[in-house]
């Protein structure tokens, strides 16, 4: 004869390390969505005037020459 038995366990959640932890996961994700963003506009400016330009521009935005 098969019966289920019911057991009752007290289980405790801390809900600011469930919180720190979906944070750190969101925050993840959105450091490498801005990082694959910066690279893709940084090859599509290498694509549209070359890396020579690219430099020149740097440095003229840098020195302001």
């Amino acid at each position: 004869m098969k019966s289920k038995i019911a057991i009752n366990r007290n289980t405790t959640v801390d809900v600011t390390e469930e919180i720190m932890g979906f944070s750190l996961k969101v925050g993840t994700v959105l450091i490498a969505l801005v990082g694959i963003w910066g690279f893709t506009c940084l090859l599509a400016g290498l694509i549209s005037s070359g890396p020579l330009e690219m430099l020149k521009g740097y440095f003229t935005a840098v020195t302001g020459f």
